[in-house]
């Protein structure tokens, strides 16, 4: 009866990520085909490409390096704070710091790093962190106490207990909180970018839409969206489907 039941489950859960899988195909397919058509078109013939892929790709590049800071930092607070007799005391506290303004902070960071690429990474690091921090830590304070019990009696213990019991059990988590902190992160990063004036991404379409080439501003992002579609498909989907095999409960 009990394998009867899962396996309906597992079908049902199949189903639906297809499901999603050809709506997310289909989304794209219609996005392409119109980016193409303009292209055919000539709507874009105004575009200045090479400045164009520049600034996508020096966006890009803020946005690994800030996600990565926002990752290790996220993850590691959340597992030492996870496990502490603090907890409850230091959550009300983060969520505080979660509620500040993003952008009004922006002046303290160009305080420290000055109008350079490493304050827009810095800032969007300080935003992206939240979700992942949140996701983590509340996975561990919601996890079922039959499993740290069994956790302890099969010796996870002391440090041991981060790397073979809290690590894995936030593993899901840490996916869905790094998925709306990318989210959080592009829009940190551009904002920063058209605040600040240094180059990328964010600064591209703030000219082009000072010079009245809206072109330009549609064609970034349709190559954003391109972007966010393949980390979609080729690393957030794949991950989800994984953890949710391997770590359901």
């Amino acid at each position: 009866m009990i394998h009867s039941v899962a396996h309906v489950q597992t079908r049902a859960w199949h189903r639906t990520h297809l499901t999603r899988h050809r709506r997310a195909w289909l989304l794209m397919t219609c996005i392409l085909a119109v980016a193409l058509l303009c292209i055919a078109l000539g709507y874009f013939g105004t575009v200045a490409w090479p400045s164009l892929v520049d600034a996508v790709l020096r966006t890009t590049y803020r946005l690994v390096f800030a996600y990565g800071i926002a990752l290790v930092l996220g993850i590691g607070i959340a597992l030492l704070v996870g496990w502490s007799p603090f907890t409850d005391m230091l959550f009300p506290f983060f969520d505080i710091l979660q509620n500040l303004p993003s952008f009004a902070m922006i002046p303290l960071f160009i305080f420290f790093f000055g109008y350079t690429s490493q304050m827009i990474i810095f800032f969007a690091a300080s935003s992206i962190i939240w979700p992942i921090l949140f996701a983590v830590l509340t996975a561990i304070r919601n996890a079922h106490k039959d499993l740290s019990d069994a956790a302890t009696i099969f010796g996870a213990r002391g440090l041991r207990r981060i790397p073979f019991y809290l690590a894995p059990l936030s593993f899901p988590a840490m996916l869905t909180g790094s998925i709306v902190g990318i989210a959080i992160g592009w829009e940190a990063i551009i904002g920063a970018e058209i605040i600040t004036n240094v180059a990328g991404f964010g600064d591209f379409i703030r000219e082009a839409s000072v010079s009245g080439v809206n072109q330009a501003s549609i064609a970034g992002t349709f190559a954003i969206l391109l972007i966010v579609f393949i980390l979609n498909r080729l690393v957030w989907a794949p991950l989800l489907a994984e953890s949710s095999k391997r770590y359901s409960e």
